[in-house]
This record gives structure tokens, sequence and C-alpha cells, in this order.
């Protein structure tokens, strides 16, 4: 792999002249030295320092590549000083057609990331994915398909997909709230034009207590009706009144409800206006479960 950079590997010198610049091969020595030079700056860009040092040992020591180490110190030197120092643009390498689409949509997605504050959030995590997208694009302009290109591209893959998971699926539409089972309901009737309770009435009261405790509902809702004879606005206020009797004398018991009145509304036999008829003037008391 990279035959032809391995020549450039006999002495600092012969590096110096065939390879890179002497200040190229300084700035690698710099980095890689024991010790490093002490990173400032946030979080991030300290990260970016350690994975551009790694970066550029590995490329002087393990590959030869004097050059592409040299860009890496760079980079790295430049993070030391506290500098958010981007990655690279695959644009600007000369990388084989067939491959730069990956790099480029993996370009935007990271260049998205780390505008979005991903180095503030999660800064050792950001830069090993900003380093190891910088060691994917040189891999693949070396044209090497092998170890170094595998590990720096499925290091990317991991670190971004950490650092910007996919959209959760999504929920499925709430389903509309069921309506209330009424598991079983009595009628009060009340005479004309009040909203005592009459005995009859007051004997049914019992009944609907005991069976409370047989079916422990886990509602009662009281709802007050009256006939049409009358003005409407009055046979509200009546129907308001009688639903408070029923729930008053069910409180007596510890029974606690939920109260309404609906006046002339809900007929349970429909008439014309103006008619007194004795079973609509009631209250229906319903167990909902």
């Amino acid at each position: 792999m990279k035959r032809l950079r391995i020549a450039c590997a006999i002495g600092t010198a012969a590096l110096a002249t065939a390879c890179a610049t002497p200040w190229e091969v300084d700035d690698v020595q710099t980095v890689i030295g024991d010790p490093p030079p002490a990173a400032t700056g946030p979080a991030f860009t300290r990260a970016l320092f350690e994975g551009y040092r790694i970066q550029a040992r590995d490329e002087a020591l393990e590959e030869y590549d004097w050059v592409h180490a040299a860009l890496f110190a760079r980079k790295g030197l430049r993070a030391a000083a506290g500098e958010v120092v981007a990655p690279e643009n695959p644009a600007e390498w000369e990388i084989p057609a067939e491959r730069i689409g990956d790099l480029t949509a993996a370009h935007a997605r990271l260049t998205r990331v780390l505008a979005a504050g991903a180095g503030e959030r999660q800064p050792e995590l950001a830069a090993e994915a900003q380093t190891n997208f910088d060691c994917w694009v040189e891999e693949e302009a070396e044209y090497d398909q092998g170890d170094s290109l595998t590990k720096c591209r499925s290091t990317f893959v991991r670190t971004i997909a950490q650092l910007d998971p996919p959209p959760p699926a999504p929920r499925p539409a709430a389903a509309q709230a069921a309506e209330p089972t009424v598991i079983r309901s009595f009628e009060v009737y009340f005479d004309l034009g009040k909203a005592g309770l009459t005995p009859k009435a007051r004997k049914l009261l019992t009944e609907v207590v005991a069976a409370h405790a047989d079916l422990k509902p886990s509602e009662i809702r009281v709802v007050g009706h009256t006939d049409t004879a009358g003005k409407k606005a009055a046979n509200q206020r009546l129907s308001v009144q009688r639903a408070r009797s029923v729930a008053t004398a069910l409180g007596h018991f510890g029974l606690v409800t939920v109260q309404s009145g609906v006046g002339e509304q809900e007929l349970a036999v429909p008439t014309g206006a103006g008619v007194a008829e004795q079973r609509n003037r009631r209250v229906e008391i319903q167990f909902i479960k």
C-alpha cells in the first residue's frame, strides 16, 4: 500500500526533501512528539487535537505519508490553540466519481450536526466523528480500499449515528377517546315544576346505593331533565336543581357524583312545546365503568 511513499521513509533529510517541506516535517514531529504539546481551548478543540495527533502519527509512522501527516498535524496544532477547524471538504480532493457521493452526503451531515452544537454537547464524540471523516476522505483520495479506509469509515458511521440519530418513527394517531360505558342507569321522577324528592324517589336512591356497592362504577353521573311546560330558561335552572337534589341525597350515603342539567333537551318522550309529561321530568343516574 502506498509503495511510492515508502521510499520517503529513509531518514528525516530525505523526508524533508522528497516528500514534505522541512517545516511540514517539523509540524509532524511537534504534534507526535513525547510529550505532545499542551492543548488549550474548549473540550471539543482539545479532543480534535488528540484525534488529529493520532492521524498524523499513523500517516507518518505507519503509512510513510508525511505530506498528509503534515496536513493532520497542522490541523491538530490549530485545534491545540483553541481553533475550531472545519472537516475536510471532499470536493477539494481528487476522489473517484463513483465514491464522491457518499462522502459529500456524509460531509453535509457532519457539517449540519456540528453547526447544531454537537461539539459543545458531546465534544469527544464529535471530534472522533470529524477526525475519522477526514481520515476517510484522505484514504478515498489515495484509492485505498484496505483496513485503514474500513476503520475510518466505520468509525465515522458509528459516531455520526450517535450524534445525529434518525428521527423516531411517527407515532400512530392517537385513538379517539372511547365513549364511556354506562353499565347501569336509574330514573328518578319529579312532580310538575318541583325539584324536591318524592318518597318514591328516596326509596329508589337506596337501590342506587346498594347497586353501587355491588357494581363499583368508576363514576356516577347525575343528569337533570324537564318537560317542555314553561319557559326554556326556567326549565334549564329547574333541571340543574333536580340534579343537585339527587346528588345531595346520594352524597349523604358517601357517593360522589358528577352533576349536570340539560333542561328540555334529550326528552325521554318526544313532545311539542308546552307539554307536561312526567316521564320527561326526571333525573338520570348513570353508572360509568
